[in-house]
């Protein structure tokens, strides 16, 4: 087997068993010392740590687990920076053991320090060797400002996302991005690419972008995981993002496979009556009813990518999709490419154009380009531009 198939079937192995749990931990208000939240496992006398993380200053935490086990979540001020929990130093602990769950949300975990709880001298004693337990982060990016050339967003990265996608989380990370400091007089607008993509694929829609009036965020995600759990994670962070900073609303832009993702999104927003967030989404080459490829690939392949199982023709994502309406105060535009007769040299008309999709535009508008052309395109630029200008907030 080809050795880029022996490194998918490890990742796809890792992935099985590759679950997160978050959420917030509450501190009183004079309380100002790092936070550690660490997952126990065990029973009785023999409490073990199998992971920690060091929540953030808002008191949020991401913990990389071990899918299919059962866990308790302590947390303690670690004051004087030892990494282990010490007598004067405030806990506490999630109120129910959690079972993590490789690829599904076990939804947030919030609970607060409260010296009321009680701990175990096994607890203790666990959380006592911290410093001998081997760390495993999960880097996720909740809005860290970065340059859109910087190496993070490397082709070779957006490769790895896609054919080693648990090498990307445990390397990378992902999350969303933001490419200047946060404003809050300046509406968002969230750059989603495709299978094997990266941000820096955007550079000519974000230079054309007035800086004025919008400020560029780019969701960076491995695109090799199954397409619900993408839409997890990008609900997972922007949630999160709205905590942290205030906004409240974000334009959306996707490119090919991104645009199933984008438009996912956006029907969970719906089912949750949380539409009026996204007044715009615009999708350039998205296969709608999928790729031919992908479905070779989940049939003949000696490994199939996760995400392939989504992407083939018809597959049970691309039908769930259309079984919800769009937000109903959503514009989308749906930009399609042709070069040729019947594709854009990656992606057919018929999945580009499918009729669900295009009775859901409030635009339809096809362009002389390629899969890739079409993101640096001056015309294209130039509708695109069109819509957010029209579509963004009055101030």
């Amino acid at each position: 087997m080809p050795r880029m198939f022996n490194e998918l079937q490890r990742n796809v192995r890792d992935l099985e068993s590759l679950a997160g749990l978050y959420g917030e931990v509450s501190r009183g208000a004079d309380e100002s010392a790092p936070i550690i939240v660490a997952a126990l496992a065990g029973t009785g006398a023999v409490e073990s740590v199998l992971n920690y993380t060091e929540a953030g200053a808002n008191g949020r935490f991401l913990l990389r687990v071990q899918a299919g086990q059962r866990y308790r979540l302590v947390a303690f001020a670690d004051r004087n920076g030892n990494r282990r929990l010490d007598a004067d130093e405030p806990f506490g602990q999630l109120d129910r053991i959690v079972t993590a769950q490789g690829g599904r949300s076990t939804g947030r975990l919030d609970f607060a320090l409260d010296n009321a709880a009680s701990l175990s001298a096994a607890d203790r004693s666990a959380l006592a060797g911290l410093a001998e337990v081997k760390r495993i982060e999960l880097p996720i990016a909740l809005g860290d400002e970065v340059a859109l050339d910087d190496p993070v967003f490397s082709p070779d990265g957006g490769r790895k996302g896609l054919w080693t996608p648990t090498d990307f989380l445990s390397e990378i990370g992902g999350g969303i991005y933001f490419l200047q400091p946060f404003d809050p007089k300046k509406t968002p607008v969230l750059f989603v690419h495709g299978a094997g993509g990266n941000p820096r694929e955007f550079e000519s829609l974000i230079a054309d972008l007035d800086r004025e009036r919008f400020q560029p965020w780019v969701f960076y995600y491995p695109s090799g995981l199954r397409l619900g759990t993408v839409v997890q994670l990008l609900d997972g962070v922007m949630t999160n993002l709205r905590r942290e900073y205030p906004f409240q609303q974000v334009m959306v832009t996707a490119h090919s496979m991104g645009g199933l993702v984008a438009m996912s999104y956006l029907k969970l927003l719906a089912a949750r009556g949380d539409g009026r967030q996204v007044p715009l989404l615009v999708t350039l080459s998205t296969p709608w009813r999928g790729h031919d490829a992908a479905e070779l690939g989940v049939k003949y392949a000696p490994v199939a990518i996760p995400s392939w199982i989504d992407m083939q023709v018809d597959s049970d994502f691309q039908r769930a999709l259309f079984n919800t309406p769009m937000p109903a105060n959503t514009r989308f535009g749906l930009f399609f490419g042709y070069h040729g007769d019947s594709s854009d040299g990656t992606i057919s008309l018929v999945s580009q154009l499918r009729p669900e999709a295009q009775l859901q535009a409030l635009r339809v508008l096809g362009f002389d380009e390629t899969h890739t052309s079409i993101l640096h395109a001056s015309a294209v630029s130039q509708a695109w531009r069109s819509l957010i200008e029209t579509a963004a907030p009055q101030r």
